[in-house]
């Protein structure tokens, strides 16, 4: 499913010589920058998959990382401990 579609939408870009007056209405000046409309192509998101792009760019959750790493840490170093304990029994028997 498409998340979007290319329209064509209006924006305000900065141009050299002084656009009309009507124009000028349009796009306010921005200090001794002035601006025009001009036509782009653009991709717009489809209103219904704003959720997923606002869960793609919230900030970092450092408190849920972290208790992952030490989850996947603490499952580590008890593996290594287990596979220890299994290697030295099996030391036990082969040694008689």
């Amino acid at each position: 499913m498409p998340t979007g579609s290319i329209q064509t939408v209006i924006v305000c870009t900065p141009v050299m010589n002084t656009p009309p007056p009507a124009v000028r209405s349009l796009c306010p000046d921005q200090g001794t920058q002035m601006f025009a409309p001009a036509g782009v192509q653009a991709y717009v998101i489809d209103p219904s998959q704003q959720g997923n792009f606002e869960a793609a760019t919230e900030p970092f959750d450092y408190g849920y990382a972290s208790g992952i790493w030490s989850l996947a840490f603490s499952m580590i170093v008890g593996l290594y401990f287990v596979s220890q304990g299994i290697g030295s029994a099996l030391g036990v028997i082969r040694r008689g």
